[in-house]
């Protein structure tokens, strides 16, 4: 899987951790629920299945304009880090970090943007 470079250390954005799932599991699911969806802030869960079984959940926040991803696409953005999550407890793309490049980017920024 390519990874990408985000302060020194790799990271595997979500797009290929899902390419890699669908590699590995071409039958497997990936579902994803809004757990909380109020005054600007989503919350998501991602649950992958492989061969009927529950084998991984992952979970995500995000709150509308907390970022600049977030001032459009807040939902959006939510659900793919709860995937990307979800399936780095399963064990894709995990190398360095649970974490995603996508998640680790928004972190980055949104430290960034809180920063006098």
């Amino acid at each position: 899987m390519e990874s990408i470079d985000i302060k020194g250390k790799q990271y595997i954005t979500v797009n290929e951790r899902v390419k890699e799932f669908r590699r590995l599991h071409p039958k497997g699911q990936i579902l994803t629920s809004i757990l909380a969806n109020a005054d600007s802030q989503v919350m998501f869960k991602a649950e992958v299945i492989v061969d009927d079984v529950l084998v991984a959940t992952g979970h995500a926040y995000e709150k509308e304009g907390s970022s600049f991803i977030n001032k459009t696409s807040y939902i959006e953005n939510c659900e793919t880090s709860a995937i990307g999550r979800a399936l780095g407890m399963y064990g894709i793309g995990i190398d360095t970090s649970l974490a995603s490049a996508d998640e680790v980017k928004n972190a980055v920024k949104q430290q960034e943007d809180f920063l006098w």
